[in-house]
């Protein structure tokens, strides 16, 4: 099976690495040199790979253009980004990516991760179909590629000839379901047990997009480390703008520049995130996590995280508990 890296101007590299490293053990594992890997640019040119600094680390050297090359599937890397915003000024910048892509014979597979998917939703190639992404770009998927079949809920999906997985790591599943279909399981069992791989969570956790937000701006920090530290009865607008020393409607303002969320919808996906990794990492009964965050009715905090995360809170932990 020829399989086809792609490498492109900022593009998260690490990942082809990886892959191409794991299909390599499964080759001499299984005696066989099934996969060939073959290292391609849009256009044919060595590709200089940057790290988050945007200083050159290294660079790849391509063996061919996409369209010249005679493969059976393409692994499509992810770009770094941290908001959709950026997301749909960064899509711009590569209109020569999804034109190829576009390009490419119908019989070819396209494999994609992490931010790749908008790439593989842009040329249309996953119309109809379904396809996962992070969790924080939802959003501006659904709203950008509304033809696409989105299953948010899953880290990755395998049905048709294409492939999508969210998160950077997303060629983990990737390359063992390949693994697995080609040699079978003990041969990637095998795999796993040697090189240590950990198994790929199959359902994405809904608050990973808080995680992400608290990372980048001072003012959302400020704002995360109060709503934790405050019952949620307590939690208003006015009293954290007080708290803030801002007006209501500036503070309004900014947390939905920096989050596409209302100020009332961002306080409430704090605490129900503050209550999620409670569910994961205790053992506290739920009923006891609603009353320790400060919810005036435990009912009403089973309702609202069900309609934020799609999950009873049973059925999170169930899911996701470590």
């Amino acid at each position: 099976m020829k399989i086809g890296l792609l490498v492109y101007p900022g593009c998260v590299a690490s990942g082809l690495f990886a892959f191409a490293e794991l299909l390599e053990v499964a080759n001499k594992r299984a005696g066989l040199p099934l996969f060939t890997i073959h290292w391609l640019g849009v256009d044919g040119k060595d590709v200089q790979i940057t790290a988050g600094n945007k200083i050159p680390v290294t660079t790849i050297k391509v063996e061919a253009a996409v369209l010249n090359a005679s493969i059976d599937a393409l692994l499509i890397p992810g770009f770094w980004t941290n908001h959709p915003r950026h997301v749909e000024r960064t899509i711009e910048t590569y209109k020569p990516l999804i034109s190829t892509l576009k390009k490419l014979p119908i019989s070819t597979q396209l494999w994609g991760y992490c931010t790749a998917v908008c790439v593989m939703a842009a040329s249309g190639r996953i119309d109809n179909q379904p396809a996962t992404a992070t969790w924080w770009l939802a959003d501006f998927v659904q709203n950008n590629y509304p033809t696409v079949d989105w299953s948010f809920s899953q880290t990755y999906t395998f049905e048709g000839q294409n492939r999508t997985a969210s998160g950077l790591n997303g060629y983990l599943p990737i390359a063992q379901a390949l693994i697995e279909e080609q040699f079978g399981h003990e041969v990637l069992r095998d795999i796993i047990d040697l090189m240590i791989i950990p198994k790929p969570e199959k359902s994405a956790q809904p608050f990973t997009q808080i995680k992400l937000i608290k990372l980048n701006d001072k003012l959302l920090r400020e704002i995360y480390i109060w709503v934790e530290r405050t019952p949620a009865t307590e939690l208003t607008i006015a009293v954290l703008a007080k708290h803030l020393k801002q007006t209501e409607r500036t503070l309004a303002r900014k947390v939905k520049q920096g989050t596409n969320l209302s100020l009332a919808g961002f306080m409430r996906l704090i605490k129900l995130h503050q209550a999620s990794e409670l569910l994961i990492y205790s053992r506290r009964p739920i009923n006891l996590i609603s009353d320790t965050l400060g919810f005036s009715d435990d009912a009403a905090f089973r309702r609202t995280f069900k309609k934020v995360s799609s999950y009873t809170p049973s059925e999170y932990r169930q899911e996701f508990q470590r």
